[in-house]
């Protein structure tokens, strides 16, 4: 007498046949990089958020691909309309848009990313009292204050609050006598 019998559907039976290797081709998006819309330091924070996740999806499909990171990486002054590039050329950078390469562009971002005016300073205790909170419920003590820090890291990307905090590092580790790492906030 016979047990019940197993159903099989069609993935068992091509197993039974022996060939389970399928060619498999990866199917890859494309990759867009975020447009410059503005010049407006709130803008060129989310554009650089934006832009740095861009540049780290690009990196890992060339890695994974063989690709040229060369080919694959759309240059940034390629992302900004013309006539914002020939404005912002002319009447801040005192130069013709032909004059203007990649390496000029993003330095000229990152000095209006590096200044602030005062009305522009957010406030920086709201901010902190809306969105930063320790987790008691994390149990691991260490991992709690890491993620705390690593919180705070992300409100001053998010913001922008670098500039308004004198741009110097923020969960910084010092040294302790018995070997361990005692993060330290600068704020």
């Amino acid at each position: 007498m016979s047990g019940p019998q197993q159903k099989r559907s069609r993935a068992d039976t091509a197993r039974d046949d022996g060939d389970t290797s399928q060619p498999t081709t990866k199917l890859w998006t494309a990759l867009e990089p975020p447009p410059i819309v503005c010049f407006s330091h709130e803008a060129l924070v989310k554009w650089r958020r934006e832009r740095l996740l861009y540049e780290a999806a690009v990196i890992a499909r060339c890695q994974e691909s063989g690709e040229s990171l060369a080919t694959m990486m759309r240059p940034v002054t390629s992302t900004i309309h013309r006539r914002l590039l020939k404005t912002f050329c002319e009447l801040e950078l005192k130069m013709s848009v032909s004059e203007m390469t990649n390496d000029r562009l993003v330095t000229a971002i990152n000095q209006v990313l590096a200044t602030m005016m005062n009305d522009q300073i957010p406030n920086v205790h709201a901010i902190m009292n809306q969105h930063l909170r320790m987790d008691l419920r994390q149990k691991d003590v260490k991992a709690r204050i890491l993620n705390y820090f690593d919180k705070f890291d992300e409100l001053i990307e998010e913001y922008g609050l670098s500039v308004a905090l004198d741009g110097a590092g923020f969960a910084v580790p010092r040294p302790r006598s018995d070997g361990e790492d005692q993060y330290t906030a600068l704020v």
